[in-house]
């Protein structure tokens, strides 16, 4: 590399920011989105009907903020910025941002409203900001992009409400394009050599490796215009790349048999991984595909979570982080030792939706009246919270139900209907089956008496009423009366007693 001129001290990735959005470098698709969402505002700007704000989420030098400033350049729009280094707690948000958002200009233009790093509010100093952002966005007659590394430590309030554009990491071909470009406005010869060096080292961040560029060239002597700087000069080495959760995802729940080795690097990925092991856990328990599991498997895979979770447990009483390896270690461990077929991986925030066939439907709106109907009754019988039987008893009754005998023991215990228990075997004949043998006192059922008893006569008129006879109401009434007395005396059961099925 040699360089013949010295530029001034101006930062190389403010000179050469895109000016116009056919400028920004890669991520064609996400600027073919951007623009849109915009012509879309422009359109119907008297109408109300397009989303007022956008999410532009990727790792950090693929030219997110560079695709918004050169967005309201193209469409002739103002610029009001809040960034990071800007205190964005709820007031300020609210008097800075929440009028900008609601007035118009002397010049009636368009007001863009760029909100940086808006995934990273935390702290007293930006206490309530994400409420804020949430409400402006929702009544705001003014464009709002939100720019931020991780959309899933945005709340979903706040995702429904915008259009989200997803940009990704640059091609090492196009950086280095960019920097050869830079060379020659600047006057500066250089190698290819080096600048596929410095391309790939960035790991997709361009930024990145403009400041490299720079750096490099102010550290010749400004003497001479014949200094060469070899390969072996350049000091910067490769950057971490960030890697997301999906790609740790990958590397724990691989395709094909895993090595020693796959399993310490996914171990490795998931440490230098942006979230905490309490995250992570969630994460991997939620895309564990256990419809495609034996019953075996999934119940290791289990056993080596909860263990997880213990150590989890175990940091947060005793405030003693060290705890936090074998968690992580545990958790990739337990589930890495078998192929798995191609997952399609998702938020454990995510309202999941799934098809009546394949699926076990707890998303399907269909399905959520009798979802609620279950719950509470998992919520009466276990004396725990609906939210607690929802989200961490639920998921575990479709494998009780795979064996008849605890599914006609379920079935009496909690009172489920037909349609109830055909929510968990996905199958009317065997749902049938399961409530026939559940009103005849179903093999089984005596071994469980210390967890609850079901009255005889509760028996009697199940089997009635399956028949279409006709039941006395006054006599119903005291019946369930006596049987919520004998209830109320019995021993609390523990949720241990009914998982113990």
């Amino acid at each position: 590399m040699r360089v013949t001129q010295i530029s001034s001290g101006e930062e190389w990735t403010e000179k050469y920011r895109p000016a116009k959005l056919s400028e920004v470098v890669g991520n064609d698709k996400a600027i073919a989105e951007l623009r849109a969402w915009a012509e879309a505002i422009n359109i119907g700007a008297g109408s109300g009907k397009a989303k007022r704000a956008a999410i532009l989420h990727g790792p950090p030098g693929c030219g997110k903020t560079s695709a918004a400033y050169a967005l309201a350049s193209d469409m002739g729009w103002e610029v009001i910025e809040l960034n990071a280094s800007d205190q964005r707690n709820e007031g300020v948000i609210k008097s800075i941002v929440g009028h900008a958002s609601r007035s118009n200009t002397f010049s009636r233009r368009t007001r863009l409203i760029i909100l940086d790093e808006a995934d990273n509010l935390h702290g007293k100093e930006d206490r309530g900001g994400t409420r804020a952002i949430t409400e402006i966005v929702k009544r705001s007659s003014q464009p709002v992009i939100l720019i931020a590394n991780d959309l899933y430590r945005m709340s979903k309030a706040l995702q429904r409400n915008c259009r989200v554009i997803r940009f990704q990491r640059l091609r090492p071909e196009r950086i280095y394009r960019v920097l050869r470009k830079i060379c020659i406005r600047e006057g500066i010869n250089v190698e290819d050599t080096v600048l596929h060096i410095l391309a790939r080292n960035a790991n997709g961040d361009l930024r990145s490796a403009i400041n490299d560029l720079q750096a490099l060239s102010l550290s010749l002597p400004i003497s001479s215009g014949d200094e060469w700087i070899e390969e072996a000069d350049i000091v910067t080495g490769e950057r971490d790349a960030n890697e997301t959760i999906f790609e740790v995802l990958r590397k724990i729940y691989s395709p094909v048999t895993v090595t020693v080795t796959d399993i310490q690097e996914a171990i490795a990925s998931l440490y230098s991984l942006d979230k905490t092991p309490e995250e992570s856990i969630s994460w991997i328990y939620e895309n564990l595909p256990s419809e495609w599991m034996e019953d075996a498997d999934v119940l290791h895979a289990l056993h080596y979570l909860s263990r997880a979770d213990i150590f989890l447990g175990r940091t947060r009483n005793r405030e003693n982080f060290k705890f936090w390896r074998y968690a992580s270690s545990l958790m990739v461990c337990g589930v890495s030792f078998m192929r798995y077929p191609h997952i399609r991986f998702r938020s454990p925030w995510q309202r999941v939706v799934r098809d009546g066939n394949g699926g076990n439907g707890y998303g399907n709106r269909r399905y959520e009246p009798i979802i609620d109907e279950i719950v509470a009754k998992i919520s009466a019988y276990c004396k725990v919270p609906q939210s607690y039987a929802r989200f961490y008893i639920l998921p575990f009754m479709k494998f009780f139900f795979k064996n008849h005998q605890k599914a006609v023991t379920v079935t009496q215990l909690l009172r489920l209907d037909i349609q109830q228990i055909a929510f968990f075997t996905r199958d009317a004949r065997i749902a049938k089956r399961v409530y026939q043998d559940s009103i005849t006192k179903g093999r089984g059922y005596e071994k469980h008496e210390h967890i609850g008893e079901i009255s005889e006569a509760n028996v009697e008129t199940s089997e009635k009423v399956e028949r279409g006879e006709k039941v006395v109401q006054g006599k119903s009434e005291k019946e369930e009366e006596v049987r919520v007395e004998e209830n109320r005396r019995q021993k609390q059961r523990s949720l241990a007693d009914f998982l113990s099925l």
